[in-house]
């Protein structure tokens, strides 16, 4: 069985103001009952790793609360954390409860790194960690209740989990 590792993909200056520029509306609105506690730097984390996977799959942006990308005839939704450093096998991908009735095909999970200097800016890229099919991550996530200790991490909201390390690699990710 091939190691898991995450996929790089790195962003240039220009795409970086693409992706604040998709998502200025949700990053600049404060959102009633939002987990992230309205972080503009996680909203921004959101639109970073879905215009990497954009990139990397040469998908079509939808940006839709359904779905964010179109690819090949599936409809992709991205799921994205900031993370300080390089993301380990072992690390928990999650798709919030509240989210978990999206209508799309498949979730796609990165991390977006904040930058080692300046834990207020982020890194130009996210890490590609892995997609599962919406049909199936029920039975094969976890349930964890909001305010539970998971990973050493209490969770902000109700949500299904699973270790990186249990996805399917990106390039499994066939029209």
């Amino acid at each position: 069985m091939k190691k898991w590792e995450p996929l790089w993909v790195k962003l240039t200056p220009e795409e970086m103001a693409l992706a604040y520029e998709i998502g200025k509306d949700v990053i600049e609105t404060e959102m009633k009952d939002n987990h992230t506690g309205n972080n503009k730097l996680s909203k921004f984390g959101g639109y970073v790793g879905q215009l990497a996977a954009m990139k990397h799959l040469k998908a079509v942006n939808i940006d839709d609360y359904e779905y964010d990308l179109e690819w090949c005839g599936k409809r992709i939704e991205v799921k994205s954390k900031l993370c300080s450093s390089i993301p380990q096998g072992n690390y928990s991908a999650s798709v919030y409860a509240s989210n978990a009735d999206q209508l799309c095909d498949v979730y796609l999970f990165t991390r977006v790194l904040r930058n080692a200097f300046d834990k207020d800016k982020l890194e130009h890229g996210a890490y590609l960690l892995g997609w599962i099919d919406r049909d199936n991550y029920r039975e094969r996530f976890h349930e964890v209740k909001r305010g539970t200790d998971d990973d050493g991490y209490e969770e902000p909201a109700d949500a299904f989990k699973i270790r990186l390390d249990e996805l399917r690699p990106i390039e499994e990710l066939h029209a």
